[in-house]
């Protein structure tokens, strides 16, 4: 069965929302940081701000359990970021949070900004330095199955993203394992083709 026919089956002919991502969540910018203040604050939790990895790690934090962020400014604008427990967010993340009482599970939503991240890149400007304007991210809409039955629309997001996060896992796993047959072959290789050379050779 295709991922399409799949979906369809989850959904056993429910309907769709799309919904400006303004009205189902909050989108507020994070902290002023630097990379001084990180070198003389430093501690044990992590600097999410305009990259994927952390900036680095200090001694304080500005946010918990509140996990999704778009970097905002730079070479990485309109990139989506995924933090978990506590960590200090800087200036250059958005905060992208689900409203309360809204029937729209975190790691869902998660999943569907990065496969749309085609779209988020298009609200970006690229005049000198490339921004992503918050007005512009909160119109972006998005799929909500079954907006009228909540409980079954949790239940189809629920299924999307266990799907989603086993296939991430499996993944990850897999370039772990790329990665060290890689290492086995580049040694196995050097140790099989390293030939004594003329001056080197016995008798």
């Amino acid at each position: 069965m295709s991922a399409a026919g799949f979906l369809e089956k989850l959904l056993g002919g429910a309907d769709v929302a799309w919904v400006p991502l303004g009205e189902l969540t909050t989108v507020k910018t994070g902290q002023l940081v630097n990379k001084n203040l990180i070198a003389t604050n430093p501690g044990p939790y992590p600097v999410i701000n305009s990259g994927r990895e952390p900036l680095g790690f200090i001694d304080k934090w500005n946010t918990d359990d509140d996990p999704i962020g778009v970097t905002t400014r730079g070479a990485g604008v309109g990139s989506i970021t995924w933090q978990e427990g506590k960590y200090y967010r800087g200036n250059l993340n958005y905060a992208v949070s689900v409203r309360p009482n809204v029937s729209l599970a975190v790691r869902f939503l998660y999943h569907l900004l990065l496969e749309m991240q085609s779209e988020i890149h298009s609200l970006c400007t690229f005049d000198g330095i490339p921004a992503l304007n918050a007005s512009k991210l909160k119109e972006l809409a998005i799929p909500i199955p079954c907006p009228n039955d909540p409980d079954k629309s949790l239940a189809i997001q629920g299924e999307i993203v266990r799907i989603l996060d086993s296939f991430t896992q499996l993944t990850a796993e897999l370039t772990a394992e790329l990665t060290l047959r890689e290492k086995q072959y580049k040694h196995y290789r050097d140790e099989l083709l390293t030939f004594p050379k003329p001056e080197q050779a016995s008798d």
